[in-house]
C-alpha cells in the first residue's frame, strides 16, 4: 500500500521539531495496518496522550500534528482538505438511552467511517461527538466533498442498539486546502465553519467552507465578545426618530433607538449588534440600557418643555417581557423622572401574544396597571394571538414599512392598500391607534392619511437623530397634548 511520504522531523521552517511527528509516527506505528481502519493497540507511551481510549482513534491533538506534518514543505504527499463529522442528536441519545448506548454508538460510527474510507486518510476522534477526516493526495479523490458523502451514507444506515432500531445522522463541515489556508488552525477552524453551516441548513449534510459567511460568522463573533465592554464603556447610545400626528404633522413622540460607536469598527449597525444581542443573552442589558436612557431624556425634555406631552417609545425584545423584574424597572423608572405613565410607550413583537397565558402576559398586564402605553411593532408580520387583543390593554397597532414603501406594480399597491385598510378597520373596532412606519414621501402620507392612519413614522419626517436635534425641534413647535 502506498503511504503518504511527510518528513515528520522539521517544521516549516527547517527546525527540528520532535513533538511535530503525528502523522509519521501514526503511519510507523500502523506499518501493516490499513490506514483506514483504527488502531487495535496504541503504543502505551502514546495511548492516553494521543489517541482517544474508547474509539482508539487519533484524538484533537494528534490530528493537528497530523495536519502540520502534512503542511510542510517538504510532506511528498499534500494535504487535499478536511471533513469534521458531528453525529446529529447525539446528547439526546445520551440523555434517553445513557451513556453506555451513546458509547456503543460512537464505536459502530468509527467502524462503519473507517471502512468506508480509502487509503491516505486519516480519521480521528476530535470531541464528545465528533470526527475528523484529513484527507491526503494519496487518497485518489478529486474533491473531498466525496469522502463527506461517503461518510454521510455510512452513518445514515440504521443501527440496532440496546433493543433498539436508531436511525442516525450526521452533520459535516467540508474545506479543501488552498493557499489561503495554510495553516492547521486555519483548516481546522474552516472545517468547523462549515460544520456550523451544515446545522443551520437542517442538519443531515455537508457544507463546503464559505470564506464570504465565515468572515460574517467571525464578525457575529467579534460583536458578541465586543458588546458586554461596550455596555461597560459607555460606547451604546439612543438616537431618537420623530412620529408626527396625520393631521397636522406636528410632533406626537419618538422612538429611542440603540446606537453603538465602537473604537475601532466605528458605527456599528443596529442589524448587526442586535440579533447578537438576543442570540447570546445580552438584549436585556442592551434594553435596559435603552429605557433607562430614553426615560433619562424623557424627563429632561419635560422639564425643559412643559407645554409638550411627547410619547417616548421603547422597544421590548420577547426575553424583556419574559422578565418580571421589568414592571418595577420602570415604575422605578417613571417616578425617579417625573413621567406621566401615559407618555411611556412600550413596543412589543406580535410573538410576545403568542400564549394566552405564562410571564410574558402577567409582564405586559403589569405594565399596563402602571399606566403606560402598549403598542404592537410590525403588525401583520409575524405570528400573533388575536383574541389577546381583547384581554391585553394595547394602545396602538404599527404598520410595519413593508406595507408602507413603494410598490413594485399596481397589483401590490392594491394589495398594500387593502391590508393597510384591513388593520385601520380592525384597530378602530378595537378602538386602537394606528402608526404607520417607512413613510419616506408625502404621497404615502396622503394616501395612509386617507385610510385612516393616525401617527406617521419615517424618514419624509425625519430620520433618527441626537437629543439636542429633538431639543431644538421642541424648541420651534408649540406644544398640543398628544
Amino acid at each position: 500500500m502506498n503511504r503518504p511520504e511527510i518528513d515528520i522531523g522539521r517544521n516549516p521552517h527547517g527546525n527540528a521539531n520532535p513533538g511535530d511527528i503525528a502523522l509519521g509516527a501514526y503511519l510507523a506505528e500502523r506499518a501493516g495496518d490499513d490506514l483506514h481502519q483504527p488502531p487495535q493497540h496504541p503504543h502505551p507511551s502514546r495511548r492516553h496522550t494521543m489517541y482517544d481510549p474508547l474509539t482508539g482513534l487519533p484524538n484533537r491533538i494528534m490530528l493537528k500534528q497530523a495536519l502540520f506534518a502534512a503542511l510542510s514543505p517538504a510532506a511528498a504527499q499534500r494535504p487535499v482538505g478536511l471533513c469534521h463529522v458531528d453525529v446529529d442528536g447525539f446528547a439526546a441519545i445520551n440523555h434517553i438511552l445513557g451513556h453506555d448506548v451513546g458509547d456503543q454508538l460512537l464505536q459502530t460510527i468509527t467502524r462503519r467511517i473507517s471502512h468506508r474510507l480509502g487509503d491516505g486518510c486519516l480519521l480521528a476522534r476530535t470531541g464528545s461527538d465528533e470526527f475528523s477526516v484529513l484527507v491526503t493526495a494519496s487518497a485518489r479523490t478529486a474533491d473531498v466533498s466525496d469522502t463527506a458523502e461517503a461518510i454521510l451514507r455510512a452513518i445514515r444506515q440504521p443501527v440496532r442498539l440496546a433493543g433498539r432500531r436508531l436511525q442516525v445522522t450526521a452533520s459535516i463541515g467540508v474545506v479543501a486546502c488552498s493557499p489561503q489556508l495554510d495553516s492547521a488552525a486555519e483548516l481546522m477552524s474552516a472545517a468547523e465553519s462549515a460544520l456550523a453551516q451544515a446545522k443551520a441548513a437542517g442538519r443531515d449534510r455537508y457544507r463546503r467552507f464559505d470564506p464570504d459567511l465565515h468572515a460574517r460568522q467571525q464578525a457575529r463573533h467579534e460583536i458578541a465578545w465586543a458588546l458586554p465592554q461596550a455596555l461597560a464603556r459607555g460606547e451604546l447610545f439612543v438616537e431618537y426618530q420623530p412620529m408626527v400626528r396625520a393631521d397636522d404633522g406636528e410632533l406626537h413622540g419618538v422612538e429611542a433607538l440603540a446606537r453603538w460607536r465602537h473604537p475601532r469598527l466605528g458605527l456599528v449597525a443596529p442589524a448587526q449588534f442586535i440579533p447578537v444581542a438576543e442570540e447570546h443573552g445580552m438584549i436585556g442589558a442592551v434594553g435596559r440600557f435603552v429605557l433607562r436612557t430614553a426615560c433619562a431624556q424623557a424627563g429632561t425634555w419635560r422639564t425643559r418643555h412643559p407645554g409638550h406631552r411627547l410619547v417616548m417609545s421603547v422597544n421590548l425584545a420577547p426575553a424583556q417581557t419574559d422578565d418580571p423584574a421589568l414592571p418595577v424597572l420602570v415604575a422605578g423608572l417613571l417616578a425617579q423622572h417625573g413621567i406621566d405613565p401615559a407618555m411611556l410607550q412600550l413596543e412589543i413583537t406580535e410573538s410576545s401574544m403568542m400564549p394566552t397565558a405564562g410571564p410574558a402576559l402577567d409582564t405586559l398586564r403589569a405594565l399596563a396597571r402602571l399606566g403606560v402605553r402598549i403598542a404592537i411593532d410590525d403588525f401583520g408580520t409575524g405570528y400573533a394571538n388575536l383574541t389577546n387583543l381583547r384581554s391585553l390593554p394595547v394602545h396602538h397597532l404599527k404598520i410595519p414599512r413593508q406595507f408602507v414603501t413603494a410598490p413594485v406594480d399596481a397589483f401590490a399597491e392594491r394589495v398594500d392598500c387593502v391590508l393597510v385598510e384591513t388593520v385601520v378597520r380592525l384597530a378602530r373596532s378595537l378602538g386602537l391607534g394606528v402608526i404607520a412606519e417607512g413613510v419616506e414621501s408625502q404621497a404615502q402620507a396622503t394616501l395612509l392619511r386617507r385610510l385612516g392612519c393616525d401617527v406617521f413614522q419615517g424618514y419624509v419626517y425625519g430620520k433618527p437623530q441626537s437629543p439636542d436635534a429633538i431639543e431644538a425641534r421642541l424648541s420651534a413647535s408649540p406644544g398640543r397634548a398628544p
